[in-house]
């Protein structure tokens, strides 16, 4: 039986408009990276502060801790003005699958490249409160390595004492959200609610692609703890 359900949250549980990656996006490029769509999609969902580093090295900028320090403010304070003026609203159906999967006795987590202030931000504008809408969280900025490293979904399932990864499953909507779920060695589910396809999805090995979040309570009836992480599925 699945125990515990953890989920991303720009592009899984909540629509940003996609601001994260526009402010992520400007803060290197204002700084003269030049990249790709293709080398900027591998770093969503990543941890920000390790992204915004990588992307500007990848983008032919000289980085030193002055300018990485410089380009991680701007971000925040961006990310931080857009999110205040126009906050981050929860997927269509989100709240209510949530509720659902508490409803059944699974325990609900959200795991999220943001750093906590930001995602205490969001929580707070959509009336999202620890024990009432979910159970745990963890932040990229709280752990020692953020996505696609498996740190975040181990630190939730040890607050929540969820000991077995089969009871376990991991929903995100990119590919540093699969390889993350796949590290923990839990079930990876990809969600068609960002920027992947199933097609995309199966390339990175995800067991699971659903439409979007609304789709687990169901998907979950027919996935079986001891099978979980077996083999890729598609529906």
């Amino acid at each position: 039986m699945i125990e515990l359900a953890i989920f991303d949250m720009a592009g899984t549980t909540i629509d940003d408009r996609d601001e994260v990656y526009r402010v992520l996006r400007e803060a290197t490029e204002r700084e003269g990276a030049n990249y790709t769509d293709e080398v900027f999609q591998k770093w969503m969902g990543t941890e920000k502060k390790w992204a915004i580093e990588n992307l500007l090295r990848l983008g032919g900028v000289e980085v030193d801790d002055e300018l990485h320090e410089k380009t991680w403010e701007w971000f925040r304070q961006e990310l931080r003005r857009t999110y205040t003026d126009n906050p981050p609203k929860p997927l269509p159906g989100i709240e209510e699958a949530l509720a659902t999967l508490r409803e059944q006795g699974i325990k609900v987590a959200l795991t999220t490249g943001f750093a906590r202030e930001i995602a205490d931000l969001i929580f707070t504008s959509m009336g999202w409160q620890q024990g009432e809408t979910f159970d745990a969280s963890s932040c990229g900025d709280e752990v020692e390595a953020g996505r696609p490293a498996p740190d975040m979904i181990e630190t939730v399932m040890k607050e929540l004492g969820v000991e077995d990864t089969a009871a376990v499953v991991s929903v995100g909507d990119t590919s540093a959200d699969v390889q993350s779920a796949l590290r923990a060695g839990v079930t990876a589910v990809g969600v068609l609610t960002g920027h992947l396809s199933r097609k995309d999805f199966a390339a990175e090995g995800a067991h699971l692609v659903l439409d979007s979040v609304t789709g687990l309570p169901d998907a979950l009836v027919d996935l079986p703890a001891s099978d979980a992480t077996s083999a890729p599925v598609n529906q």
